[in-house]
């Protein structure tokens, strides 16, 4: 990753790649209603990964919130704009949530959110909760995004090591999400993207079941390959929770 503020309006007007994609989601093993949602619109260069939290119906509606908001995307002139123009929605979606909540009774109604829109050679990443951004490149597997959750803060604050992390039984804890507070505040990263470049988005019920050393494998294949090893991954191991993927490829223009 590159450091720092993204330059967000110096990306070339010239789109240098292909963007090819395959997005896959599960029930899961256990569950029996899928709370991921998840959007993909290659031709925009966009993509969308939700997942829903607060039980049946909340989460549902929680996640699906998320995408709709979405759907009807299309850039703006400038970078800038469009990343603002992202961010916005998320907040749009983030205020209804909560006049929702207050209207229902519900004590949680919310959604993770992980974005990565591309424009020119530079990708752009906004997320929200512990849905997840990696690259692959050159059979290195990189995690873009930094988790919002109990656990992660705790590893921060050198409270408890990544080792007791992963055992830990409040895994599930999540400390910022779409409809969780009142105010929203999502991250911002980017990075330079280099032809044959993969991009993985992906829902927490994924990296539970799967290690990083079998994601980065798949991820050596063509999108569809990727996305449909990945969910026949996590499936193999029971998937306890509900799993979305989306594989993205910058694929050179021929």
């Amino acid at each position: 990753m590159s450091p720092g503020a993204p330059a967000r309006d110096r990306s070339s007007d010239e789109e240098p790649f292909d963007w090819r994609s395959c997005a896959l989601s599960t029930v899961g093993s256990v569950r029996k209603h899928n709370e991921d949602s998840y959007l993909a619109l290659p031709d925009k260069r966009l993509w969308v990964v939700a997942d829903g939290m607060g039980g049946h119906m909340r989460g549902d509606v929680a996640s699906q919130a998320v995408i709709a908001a979405y759907e009807l995307f299309e850039p703006k002139r400038t970078v800038s704009a469009t990343i603002d123009d992202l961010e916005e929605r998320a907040l749009k979606v983030n205020a209804k949530l909560r006049e929702n909540l207050g209207e229902k009774g519900h004590k949680v109604m919310g959604s993770t959110v992980a974005i990565m829109y591309a424009k020119g050679r530079n990708a752009f990443f906004l997320w929200a909760g512990d849905s997840r951004i990696y690259r692959y490149r050159r059979g290195r597997l990189e995690q873009i995004s930094h988790d919002h959750s109990f656990i992660q803060e705790s590893v921060d604050r050198n409270i408890m090591s990544a080792e007791e992390a992963s055992a830990h039984p409040s895994s599930n804890i999540i400390t910022r999400a779409v409809g969780v507070h009142q105010e929203l505040y999502l991250d911002l990263d980017y990075c330079p993207v280099e032809a044959g470049d993969k991009f993985l988005l992906c829902s927490d019920g994924l990296f539970k079941d799967v290690r990083l050393a079998e994601i980065a494998e798949q991820l050596n294949k063509i999108p569809f390959k990727a996305a449909e090893g990945l969910i026949d991954l996590a499936l193999s191991r029971e998937a306890n929770d509900n799993v979305t993927v989306i594989v993205v490829e910058a694929h050179p223009k021929d």
